[in-house]
């Protein structure tokens, strides 16, 4: 219950990139997303949500299919790796990195 409290609360907390504001989970640190993560299979939904919705605006804003091919599991995976070797960058830059890897394989 704590964590997913302190999951909840963070939706409120604004991270800063350096060209545009993030909102929500995309603002928490990639090694507080592994923790949390690992610690409690109902943070892999909140910020598997946050990514879905990024990955959406992406393709909005575009008119674009990106991840068509791809569960959500699957780039929420790429991301969590993406963590792994980054853990002082925000989750914002790990979902960056998915779509990068998306286009990529486009």
């Amino acid at each position: 219950m704590k964590t997913m409290v302190l999951v909840s609360l963070s939706l409120f907390i604004a991270g800063c990139s350096s060209t545009y504001l993030v909102r929500g989970e995309g603002g928490t640190a990639c090694a507080t997303v592994k923790r949390q993560v690992q610690q409690n299979e109902q943070a892999r939904i909140v910020y598997g949500a946050w990514l879905a919705g990024y990955v959406t605006r992406y393709n909005y804003e575009r008119e674009t299919k990106l991840s068509k091919n791809y569960s959500s599991d699957t780039l929420m995976d790429a991301a969590l790796e993406y963590c792994g070797g980054r853990p002082l960058d925000d989750f914002s830059q790990a979902a960056e990195s998915v779509i990068a890897e998306l286009r990529r394989k486009k």
